[in-house]
């Protein structure tokens, strides 16, 4: 049977962000596991590598994008309860960076060795996007672990 107890959660703080952050709380919940928040603000890590005034800048960021991401994690959380689901014993960790998130989901992977990544799609946009697929679609080939998406509501089950 399988099991995730190490699990993985982009998040972008969109609708369908939140209801992957969801169905990910609750498989860390049902497993007793360790739910990873990511969020990854691209340029980030050029403002780092600058300045003292464009670090000081990117340090606010961090601690913004993690109170919020924090905020969202209890949203869940109440939503849970109010839903009359029991939640189970959750450890969550978050992490704010810089760059590409699948680059960074992937190198979470590798270096956390996590079970199942829950990561939320918008759906391709563009001709390019057609031809390559979502970022989610790109994300499940490249990474080692499973992969659980979450689509938006309304969202075509085949692609026409």
């Amino acid at each position: 049977m399988f099991s995730a107890t190490k699990i993985l959660v982009p998040v972008d703080f969109s609708d369908t962000s939140r209801a992957a952050l969801s169905a990910g709380l609750q498989i860390a919940s049902l497993n007793g596991g360790t739910l990873w928040l990511l969020h990854v603000e691209s340029g980030m890590e050029e403002d780092v590598d600058q300045g003292s005034e464009e670090a000081a800048g990117a340090l606010t960021q961090i601690d913004t994008h993690e109170a919020a991401m924090k905020e969202a994690y209890e949203l869940e959380v109440k939503r849970c309860a109010e839903g009359g689901r029991t939640l189970g014993p959750v450890e969550v960790q978050y992490r704010v960076s810089g760059g590409d998130w699948r680059e960074v989901a992937n190198q979470m992977v590798d270096e956390l060795q996590l079970d199942l990544i829950v990561t939320a799609t918008h759906g391709p946009k563009g001709l390019k996007a057609r031809v390559m697929g979502s970022d989610s679609e790109r994300l499940l080939s490249a990474v080692t672990c499973s992969v659980l998406v979450v689509k938006p509501k309304g969202y075509p089950y085949l692609r026409d």
